[in-house]
């Protein structure tokens, strides 16, 4: 028998309203440890869970015949990879509006039991338990048909990592369940693509044109008007190749990856896309630049694995100390495109800073596993990462480790929106000015197919695509 999760009570419910409140117990501790379950969050696979179970009566066996019990199987309900994608076609909204008991003081935690388990609808001890209240909104009055007021139940499920995003961050997100278009820069090349795979991508400050350069220096442009590739060239031969735009032209640059604290080679290759030749320009320092080319960064070298920061000057203007002299290496970095922060993630903990100020001006310790790669929305509301899978404690992935894409809300620096890749994802760009498009590079896993000229550029417009209920899936 599986071990009891969390006790659920339904404490009011309105179908007119398209609204039920529901409390929720944690039942299960580790008291040894001072460990416990951790309340719910406001995702809604998790409620969907929940109130599957109230209709349909699994996994108890009661035969119950609610609408949402009929609508979905205990297979739909069990394919969690589902559920974290799709449980908004059932439930819009979730908040949490009060907990109780969260953390337990000493004392209670004297009092508690390891296991807690539903006797006529109550438990042993609630009044110590941890428990939250929360407001579900669904989208059809139907799904809350089988519900009354008083009525509980224990559940086995567990959080999930779906999706939580709201009705006012909508338009601001990508669509990440469906790309938009796939562009596939190898498919036009010619030679060995042994070993290559793309190294770089950004797109222009103005938004018009999508640069992608690999590993061997081949280099394609994109028109994002119509999508169409306009540049298919070589840029020469570099070690490790750094693409990036001049300040306010659509001229690229191609130069080699400096190491911290040496000065860069003032080496590169320009290309004029508008007049479709090799130019000269002044040489671009630095590894990223912000969108108005006020600020860039390079490696410093320091004991923090970090960056410098550069204004109009090559030499540093401020030295960035984000991890106050700890050591947290900087694996990627993103401006936002009104310059106004720059973003750092190590390996697990993501860093904010003021490039004004030169300072750290919030930060997210343990935000991911590891992180991998990021791109800002326009204003740096919202941050795109890739990072290892939240999901590997229920998704069977065997042994390969793709990557998750998530999309945080910096407000309040929550992962709102996330999709499950079967693939790595080697690059991340979000368009400036709108914030129309975000293109990924997602990196085949399988053996034969790393690094060998199969990547593709994954391209997602704003605004989240929903399947109706009753759509096939």
């Amino acid at each position: 028998m599986s071990t009891d999760m969390y006790g659920v009570r339904v404490l009011h419910v309105d179908p007119d309203q398209l609204r039920v409140v529901l409390q929720v117990f944690v039942v299960y501790y580790d008291t040894g440890s001072r460990t416990h379950i951790p309340l719910p969050g406001e995702e809604p696979g998790v409620f969907l869970h929940f109130l599957h179970q109230s209709a349909s009566g699994y996994p108890s066996g009661d035969k119950r015949n609610g609408p949402l019990g009929k609508a979905l199987s205990v297979d739909d309900i069990l394919n969690y990879e589902w559920v974290d994608t799709h449980a908004r076609r059932f439930i819009s909204d979730v908040r949490c509006v009060e907990t109780l008991n969260d953390p337990p003081t000493e004392e209670q935690w004297e009092e508690l039991h390891d296991f807690y388990y539903e006797r006529g609808g109550t438990w042993q001890d609630e009044e110590l338990l941890i428990q939250g209240e929360y407001e579900i909104r669904v989208t059809d009055r139907k799904w809350l048909q089988h519900l009354s007021e008083g009525q509980s139940w224990a559940t086995a499920s567990f959080p999930m990592n779906g999706d939580s995003w709201t009705a006012e961050d909508a338009p601001y997100l990508p669509d990440l369940a469906q790309p938009a278009l796939t562009l596939r820069p190898f498919e036009t090349t010619s030679g060995s693509v042994k070993f290559d795979s793309v190294e770089g991508m950004e797109f222009s400050d103005d938004g018009r044109y999508l640069a992608v350069c690999s590993d061997q220096a081949r280099v394609w442009v994109y028109d994002t008007a119509d999508w169409s590739q306009t540049v298919h060239t070589r840029a020469g031969d570099w070690v490790v190749p750094v693409l990036m735009w001049v300040p306010g032209e659509h001229v690229l640059v191609v130069k080699d990856y400096s190491i911290g604290g040496e000065p860069e080679e003032e080496r590169q290759w320009a290309y004029d896309v508008d007049q479709g030749r090799e130019v000269e320009r002044p040489f671009q320092f630095g590894h990223r630049r912000s969108a108005d080319g006020a600020y860039r960064i390079s490696p410093n070298g320091t004991r923090e694995g970090g960056f410098d920061l550069h204004g109009d000057e090559r030499e540093p203007s401020r030295r960035l100390s984000h991890s106050g002299g700890s050591w947290d290496p900087i694996q990627c970095h993103a401006f936002s495109g009104d310059s106004s922060r720059l973003f750092l993630g190590a390996q697990q903990n993501l860093y904010v800073v003021d490039p004004a100020k030169g300072e750290v001006v919030d930060k997210v310790m343990d935000a991911s596993e590891r992180l991998f790669e990021m791109a800002s929305n326009p204003d740096g509301s919202y941050l795109a990462v890739c990072s290892f899978s939240r999901k590997l404690d229920y998704l069977d992935f065997g042994k390969d480790r793709p990557h998750e894409l998530c999309v945080w809300r910096m407000a309040d620096k929550k992962i709102i929106l996330g999709h499950q890749f079967r693939t790595y994802i080697g690059q991340l760009a979000w368009s400036p000015g709108d914030g129309r498009w975000l293109a990924a590079v997602v990196e085949p896993m399988g053996e034969g197919q790393f690094h060998q000229g199969s990547a593709e550029i994954a391209v997602f417009r704003m605004g989240p695509g929903e399947m109706g209920p009753g759509e096939s899936h």
